[in-house]
């Protein structure tokens, strides 16, 4: 896999176009120069830069007017990422010849744009927007770069991002790429290309004092001449990879499975049709469960070049089909090299699509409560740059990631390097809410029924009874944001909103919520207050409720209650009065057990004197079988 970009044919399109434009190239007092830029062109064409180069600054010396081997080599350096070195070479050439030039500046702006420095390069395509020599293509080009300028002025350098090559361990003259790091943060696995054919996987170790000198993976997985990049599950006994097997695959690029046997792995067998196709499928990454695969596709019906998917585990072991992530994460552009964390629900990617510094970038989703994931946030600038981002892999810590890049200090072509991610990027194990719930007035906790909410529809996802602490907390996944609903008996309801700026450094946000009482007096009657038949003895079960007006009663000490007995008419009268004021007085006790004053309750039995439903009936007698009680709260 070639993840160079290679500008030749382009540079030489421009270059004869303009040797064609300007006939005084063929003047007869430059054929000195003439012969050893034909000589450089020939090297150029078999990329025998070491002697390329020479002959271009030759000539250049023989005939310093001559700008032929001064663009060419303003490509060549540009090519070679020696940036720093082209800028002064396109300078040069716009002042022997500027309309010559003109068609160069997009490159230009490239070299300004490639060290980082975007307001010149912005400074420069404005400059020549409205250059009459402008063709539609060339505009529309530049007019795309001002895009990437803009984006890149307005999200500058990071100074929490560190990014250094992993050094030779690790790197050769040869493209290495597609990183993967155990989820114990201890061996690294990697692609090297070593031709244009073969791609073998390597690993190294993760010492004390640095990665060992990385070797070969000498397995039956290293078979086929062409792979993708691999993926293991938690233990390192699974593992996951894309390869193009000959005649085993359903097209170009299939994903596989192989399993440790002892100090080998098994056969690779193709996970079928449910997630391979005829077409392009690669860079799987398993979730850290076992039971989602996300992987790339080039398969059609997708939004874009190359989708992400993800397929599902059955109850039986088997894929389902794959599910196109959708336009969430999915753009017109090209998605590529996902990487789900440790803590499966940071999903890592690379995108063409979404907004960034210039070719791919890498990005990071996280997977909300509801199962929707929030807009990808780009990584930022150094470790996205003008240039293509190839994959990532982050360690489990959340905080440090490999990535293939190919820079100025790469041994060749693609390298690994290690980065430390902003705060704003990691990959972050759980978002901590925590609570505690207490009465407005007395500010003493009280229990509480805490509902989870999704903000959008009001819909409830999870909810938990708090005692009388008052204090609870949660660990969730990732949200930008949540609804909080506190309900408890005799106080009003408290509703909040929690962005994801509401959490701290430690992914911790503390929030204290204070209830106000429902009002200065107010009648319930029991719902769960439980007699043994014709007695006033409570029952288990009672003590819930129960347990709920005492902590209301602690947090109101200024409270009164009056409880209230009632019967329906079967039976003698007063013997009906006396049970209905046995069960007040039941219920006075338990309050006064548990540290509510006497002089604070007053109980009355009616009997059956003040039915509410007719006693006619079976369901009227049971609604007249009551207890209640009022609270009155000096003003």
């Amino acid at each position: 896999m070639n993840h160079r970009k290679t500008h030749f044919v382009f540079y030489l399109l421009i270059l004869f176009s303009c040797l064609k434009y300007n006939p005084s190239h063929a003047q007869n007092n430059r054929s000195a120069a003439k012969k050893l830029y034909q000589k450089a062109l020939v090297s150029f064409d078999e990329q025998q830069y070491e002697k390329c180069i020479p002959l271009l600054e030759k000539s250049m010396q023989t005939d310093p007017n001559f700008i032929d081997p001064i663009l060419t080599l303003f490509q060549i350096n540009l090519d070679l990422k020696k940036y720093t070195a082209a800028i002064p070479l396109f300078n040069k050439a716009l002042q022997l010849d500027a309309m010559v030039s003109f068609p160069y500046f997009i490159k230009q702006a490239t070299a300004f744009a490639s060290i980082g420095d975007y307001t010149k390069a912005k400074e420069l395509i404005l400059g020549n927007l409205n250059n009459e020599k402008m063709t539609a293509d060339l505009k529309g080009k530049a007019l795309n770069f001002l895009t990437i300028c803009n984006y890149a002025i307005a999200h500058p350098s990071n100074e929490e991002i560190s990014i250094h090559n992993l050094g030779d361990s690790i790197n050769t003259s040869a493209p290495e790429y597609f990183p993967y790091f155990s989820m114990k943060d201890s061996v690294l696995f990697f692609m090297r290309k070593l031709n244009i054919r073969r791609e073998d996987f390597y690993t190294s170790i993760l010492s004390t004092t640095g990665f060992t000198k990385a070797k070969l993976l000498e397995d039956s997985i290293n078979f086929a001449d062409k792979k993708g990049s691999v993926s293991f599950l938690p233990d390192m006994q699974t593992l996951y990879f894309a390869a193009d097997y000959p005649e085993q695959g359903y097209g170009r690029y299939d994903i596989y499975k192989s399993t440790k046997a002892g100090i080998h792995w098994t056969t690779a067998k193709n996970l079928g049709r449910n997630v391979n196709t005829d077409y392009w499928d690669s860079a799987p990454s398993i979730s850290p469960d076992g039971k989602a695969l996300y992987f790339s596709s080039n398969r059609p019906g997708g939004l874009g070049g190359i989708d992400l998917y993800v397929a599902f585990k059955n109850e039986k072991g088997g894929w389902e089909e794959a599910i196109n992530l959708g336009p969430q994460i999915n753009t017109s552009g090209d998605e590529q090299t996902p990487f789900i964390h440790a803590n499966n629900n940071s999903l890592y990617f690379s995108s063409t699509g979404w907004p960034g510094y210039g070719g791919a970038d890498f990005f990071v989703t996280h997977q909300k409560i509801d199962g929707n994931w929030t807009i990808p946030l780009n990584l930022g600038y150094p470790i996205n740059t003008f240039d293509n981002e190839g994959s990532i892999a982050v360690a489990s810590n959340g905080m440090d990631a490999y990535i293939a890049s190919d820079r100025s200090d790469s041994r060749g072509g693609l390298d690994i390097y290690k980065v430390t991610l902003s705060k704003a990027t990691r990959a972050n194990k759980k978002f901590f809410l925590k609570g505690v719930i207490k009465d407005a007035n007395s500010k003493k906790a009280i229990p509480a029924m805490v509902n989870l909410v999704d903000p959008a529809d009001q819909s409830s996802f999870t909810k938990i009874e708090v005692d009388s602490n008052g204090q609870f907390i949660f660990a969730l996944p990732y949200l930008d944001s949540v609804g909080i609903s506190i309900t408890s008996s005799f106080y009003e309801e408290a509703n909040r909103t929690i962005t994801s700026t509401s959490f701290d450094n430690d992914n911790t946000s503390n929030q204290e919520f204070y209830l106000n009482a429902i009002k200065k007096q107010f009648t319930q009657t029991f719902k769960n207050i439980l007699f043994a038949t014709n007695t006033a003895t409570l029952l288990a079960g009672s003590e819930k409720e129960l347990n709920e007006l005492v902590s209301y009663l602690i947090a109101q000490p200024t409270a009164t209650i009056l409880i209230e007995g009632h019967t329906d008419n079967t039976g003698d009268a007063n013997k009906n009065k006396i049970l209905s004021l046995g069960r007040a007085k039941s219920i006075a006790q338990f309050l006064m057990n548990h540290k509510i004053q006497a002089q604070r309750i007053t109980t009355i039995g009616y009997g059956d004197t003040k039915p509410i439903a007719s006693n006619d009936t079976e369901q009227g007698r049971q609604q007249n079988r009551r207890t209640t009680f009022t609270i009155s709260i000096p003003k």
